[in-house]
């Protein structure tokens, strides 16, 4: 689809603005939270965002956004209708940073299956507290590793603590190029998940290694429906990831900031 086309399907849904009431909760909690914050502390609280606890780190940009209420509030409204039109047979979270999304959907019981991918270790161990801490275990399996074409190594570039869902996977780094840089497993999701003729719900947000996933997940479009979430940095690669996805059938819906918005219906 070309640039000028996707830019008319820019999201203007005004249903899914956050109401006024989270809006004024959020200013309580910026209050909170902003006197909890001092220097030197650990600064590592419990919170609860959209019915599902969390243990969030506040120095860290999402983990303070989690606590204040409102981070990626609208995609998780839109993730959560669109689980609720497709009832999913499983939710693939690739780049699950510290399990927002596969904590929300779990609490939700709005996908009966979860897979859930994360590469950078720290993260993961946020990841897996956050499953734990939900009661979720039984329902989300966790890979620590990272999501490409072929399975493998690569090398990661750890994010520092201000904003740790920026860590990325660098293909041409090496330890000697990146501060902490160190090598992860990889696999290819095709690989992993044998699901076929079902309706599937996924979010792909690997910091500009989307293509990467998606040329390892071919088989799982195309012979799949459902709803899917992906990242993409860029005009450029955003049309590129548009194109790749109607070759696997899927419908582009909208792009809203960074996330582009597919649908397929199961069977086309």
């Amino acid at each position: 689809m070309p640039l000028s086309i996707m830019s008319e399907h820019r999201s203007s849904l005004l249903s899914h603005k956050r109401p006024f009431t989270d809006k004024f909760g959020t200013s309580l909690r910026k209050r909170w939270y902003g006197r909890k914050r001092q220097p030197g502390s650990k600064n590592v609280t419990r919170c609860r965002y959209f019915g599902t606890d969390f243990i969030v780190n506040l120095d860290d940009e999402v983990g303070y956004e989690i606590a204040l209420n409102r981070f990626e509030w609208r995609e998780l409204t839109l993730m959560l209708d669109a689980c609720a039109r497709f009832t999913p047979e499983v939710f693939v979270d690739v780049g699950a940073n510290l399990g927002l999304y596969s904590c929300v959907l779990g609490r939700h019981k709005a996908v009966p299956r979860i897979v859930a991918f994360e590469p950078d270790h720290a993260n993961f161990a946020r990841l897996r507290a956050n499953i734990d801490l939900n009661k979720l275990a039984d329902k989300v399996e966790l890979h620590e590793a990272g999501a490409a074409a072929k399975a493998g190594t690569n090398t990661l570039l750890p994010a520092g603590a201000a904003n740790r869902g920026v860590s990325r996977i660098e293909p041409a780094a090496n330890d000697a190029s990146g501060e902490g840089a160190y090598s992860i497993p990889i696999v290819a999701l095709d690989d992993v998940l044998r699901v076929d003729g079902t309706n599937i719900a996924v979010k792909i947000d690997v910091e500009g290694y989307e293509l990467e996933v998606l040329m390892g997940a071919a088989q799982l479009f195309i012979h799949n429906g459902g709803f899917a979430q992906i990242k993409a940095h860029g005009d450029q690669v955003a049309g590129v990831i548009t194109e790749l996805m109607a070759t696997f059938g899927w419908r582009f819906v909208e792009r809203y900031g960074l996330d582009l918005r597919f649908e397929k219906a199961r069977g086309v």
